[in-house]
């Protein structure tokens, strides 16, 4: 039931109620709640207040109230998101949609039955804490209502035979699914893959005709580590915020813009109990990424590994049964049947055995395959994370920065993330408490030792990935006291660190969260590694942070305000440039043409002929480029394509010094000669201006000046309309990360982008498109003594392509535009753009 109101007794009963109000606001508040309809647990009741961009607050008189509306809203937002992710989780995407191109709905299908994420979360909400299953009835029951209030969902699945009412069970399971982001939902194609090799008459073949462990390619370790998923976190404690007394929050994820890994800003409040502004992933409860009137947190994707891959040695007798410390232990299978819709509309049951090893699913790795002598497997860390979804309940119902904090004690549920947070009162806390296998100390070091060899393990790990030899004990992840379950490393032995100053991350691991300190400790080289080379980006961030000068980021006191910290969140310097760009321009100064080679395809065929490439007026582009990608930025474009044509790693003249990882490696290396004959000077066999020249050609290729600025090149588009982007590739080293990349899952339509046009370059007929990066930015300021915040959601609110909120925050972001953050009631109510209807629902 909904009814519109601009005066409905529940909501002006609630707003009077709400607290904490600025302190600046006349306080003309009643004490306590009138009576509502609310009686005996069987009604929800909520009003849902909009603010400009569509921002929805929620605001009811109970918990279940406020799960209610926000499901509600939900569903007005991006409701077909969970419809297709419930599909997906279920296995039941061919049931709907039929095979899919090359199997893919299928083998996704058959994957994640394999897993069982669904089975086992369906299990756990049979026993979990009654509140959180309130919390979940109560959010399908709101997102249920807009359904019947609407005739179904609106959008992209509008009518779609698959959009069914949902279960509070439902919503838990795709929570719980979530978790799996950076393990198991990684594997699902190698899981659908696995096969057993053929008998004949019960007897293994006596030739192998699959190739061998040591085959497998760096390129499917790489494509096993891309989780679509990064971040910036900085917290700025009370020593470096202006007033000395509160702290600041930068919240920076970079996230998928299409697809079901998109955030939805939202607002929750109960009167008394609740009041939290922030974030959460489309279609579950609760918010992900926020602030009280307390405490602001954010999340980075960790460094560390959420599984361990093991490599299988088979028994010799039987490919199905496999060796530990040389004895013979069997797979385990199970036949799985799936509804297959058919061409013609019909349906059609398809079976196929799914196998299992004691660490989990049997894997079709390639390279490695499954012969009568190896095969993959894998143990996910997440996979039995009930406290997952207690622990953020425990989060957003927290009082205080010290209950925020015994959260992540008590539960240890966080699944992925490094937690960066500060305090009203100016404390700045790192922790990378995510799900992390426990391994021994003899086991590490026997890891490392393979690693050190080389081989097969050291390919893995230089794309973050721990593969494990199966058919030795020592390897099975350890018990230990205090974790919160059996095999995963426990809280008190987890990377964290309180400070007064700054803590951040970037995406590398735990050990340098602050460029004046390193997090040294004995920790698990499961949470990532230490005293290793860090990325630009890393670097970046830490050179801005830990900058104090008065020409520096923090103006001449080297404290942070609120309005210094936007500026820096979008200040799009790129650490690359930072170090190289002069170096580079002293480098070339001077020189007229550079002879390069044919670039040429894989195939051999020439792309671009060999020439004399004139380097002058490129040089003097870069000579008077800031180093900066906005989006009048003229020499970003020309730089990119330079580095993306230099092999960096061999620019560097002082390596990387585990002493000094902030600053290190850096300076350019000595120039190498130019070739003469009777003594003239013929060709150049200098890297640095051989990779100019080149980067000059590609863009001349391309149609392309090299004194186009970055905005007629970077862009995205919504509702039709190219919007231009400033910030910069990950290779740019700049903190504010745009780019192209995964997008998950999901079976919403969206765009595509063109063909490369070449080697190094992401450079299309087109320009640079952009799907991914900074996506909800929000900055929190605590030094008033209450929480001011801005924020935008760069690929707004909402899944309907036709809305102006489609398109309205991605401008935002292209003109820098922050939007104050609505919190207090009066705020909220005085909203030019403010809307509100009360939303009701039987339970």
């Amino acid at each position: 039931m909904i009814r519109r109101v601009t005066g409905a007794v529940l909501a002006v009963a609630l707003l009077a109620a709400c607290t904490p109000r600025r302190p600046d606001a006349t306080d003309d508040t009643v004490d306590s709640l009138p009576a509502t309809t609310v009686d005996d647990g069987a009604f929800y009741e909520a009003t849902i207040r909009r603010t400009t961009d569509g921002v929805p607050h929620i605001l009811a008189a109970d918990l279940k109230g406020a799960f209610f509306g926000q499901g509600y809203a939900s569903a007005q937002d991006h409701g077909c998101s969970l419809a297709d992710q419930l599909l997906r989780i279920q296995g039941r995407r061919s049931e709907f949609l039929g095979v899919g191109d090359g199997n893919r709905f299928l083998d996704s299908d058959f994957a994640w039955r394999s897993i069982g994420i669904d089975e086992i979360a369906r299990t756990d909400y049979e026993t979990v804490d009654p509140q959180i299953v309130e919390e979940f009835e109560a959010f399908a029951a709101g997102w249920n209502q807009f359904l019947d209030d609407n005739t179904g969902l609106t959008g992209w699945c509008a009518s779609e035979p698959w959009v069914f009412k949902v279960s509070g069970a439902d919503v838990y399971s795709y929570a719980r699914a979530i978790a799996l982001q950076a393990s198991s939902a990684q594997l699902v194609g190698y899981i659908a893959a696995a096969r057993p090799p053929d008998l004949v008459d019960g007897m293994v073949p006596s030739t192998d005709p699959t190739t061998t462990a040591d085959d497998a390619s760096a390129a499917a370790f790489d494509g096993l580590a891309e989780v679509p998923l990064a971040s910036n976190g900085w917290a700025i404690g009370a020593d470096r915020t202006a007033g000395g007394e509160g702290g600041l929050l930068l919240a920076n994820p970079h996230f998928p813009w299409e697809g079901e890994l998109r955030f939805w800003e939202v607002q929750l409040t109960v009167p008394g109990e609740l009041d939290i502004y922030g974030s959460q992933l489309l279609g579950v409860p609760g918010v992900g990424i926020g602030f009280t009137d307390q405490f602001a947190w954010t999340h980075t994707v960790s460094a560390g590994n959420r599984f361990t891959a093991y490599t299988l040695s088979l028994d010799p007798a039987d490919p199905t049964s496999y060796l530990v410390d040389g004895e013979s232990r069997p797979m385990t299978s199970t036949f799985i049947d799936l509804q297959v819709r058919q061409p013609d509309g019909s349906m059609a049951v398809v079976q196929r055995e799914m196998w299992r090893s004691e660490y989990g699913p049997i894997i079709d790795f390639p390279g490695v395959g499954w012969s009568t002598s190896a095969v993959l497997t894998f143990r996910d860390a997440n996979l039995e994370n009930d406290e997952f979804i207690e622990q953020y309940a425990a989060m957003n119902l927290a009082t205080s920065f010290d209950e925020f904090v015994d959260a992540h004690r008590t539960h240890q549920g966080v699944p992925l993330f490094n937690t960066i947070a500060v305090s009203a009162d100016g404390r700045a806390w790192y922790a990378d408490t995510s799900a992390t296998p426990n391994l021994s100390d003899e086991a590490e070091a026997e890891y490392l030792a393979q690693v050190e060899a080389g081989g097969l393990a050291a390919i893995a790990a230089q794309n973050r990935v721990v593969l494990l030899d199966g058919s030795d004990s020592l390897f099975t992840w350890e018990e230990s006291p205090g974790a919160r379950d059996p095999g995963l490393v426990p809280f008190d032995e987890m990377p964290m660190t309180e400070r007064s100053d700054y803590v951040f991350n970037a995406n590398d691991s735990y050990w340098l969260s602050n460029a004046g300190e390193l997090l040294d400790g004995d920790y698990s080289v499961l949470h990532g590694r230490a005293a290793v080379e860090q990325s630009w980006r890393t670097r970046q961030n830490a050179a801005v942070l830990a900058d104090d000068s008065p020409d520096g980021p923090a103006g001449d006191d080297g404290l942070f305000t609120g309005g210094e910290l936007r500026s820096l969140a979008f200040d799009n310097e790129g650490y690359v440039a930072r170090v190289l760009r002069g170096p580079v321009v002293e480098r070339c100064s001077g020189e007229e043409f550079v002879r390069v080679s044919d670039l040429v395809d894989a195939n051999g065929e020439v792309l671009i002929p060999a020439e004399s490439v004139g380097i002058e007026y490129a040089c003097s582009v870069l000579a008077a480029w800031d180093g900066r990608y906005d989006l009048d930025s003229v020499g970003a474009v020309l730089w990119r394509e330079f580095i993306g044509q230099a092999e960096v790693a061999s620019l560097w003249d002082v390596p990387f010094d585990p002493a000094d990882p902030a600053n290190t490696p850096r300076g350019l290396v000595a120039r190498v000669p130019q070739s003469t004959e009777f003594g003239v000077e013929l060709t150049t066999t200098d890297p640095v201006l051989v990779a100019l020249a080149r980067a000059v050609q590609v863009l001349g290729q391309a149609g392309r000046s090299v004194d186009v600025p970055l905005g007629e090149m970077q862009y995205t588009e919504r509702s039709g309309r190219r919007i231009p982007l400033h910030g910069g590739f990950g290779s740019d080293g700049v903190t504010n990360i745009l780019s192209w990349a995964g997008l998950g899952g999901s079976t919403e339509p969206q765009p595509e982008r063109g063909a490369r046009l070449f080697d190094g370059s992401q450079l299309t007929a087109d320009g640079y498109p952009v799907n991914y990066g900074t996506s909800f930015i929000m900055v929190v300021d605590f030094s008033s003594g209450f929480p001011v915040a801005w924020s935008i959601l760069v690929y707004g609110g909402t899944g309907d392509r036709e809305s102006p909120l489609f398109e309205s925050q991605t401008v935002r972001y292209s003109e820098k535009d922050w939007k104050q953050v609505l919190f207090a009631a009066d705020d909220i109510e005085t909203d030019p753009n403010f809307t509100s209807i009360d939303v009701s629902g039987d339970a």
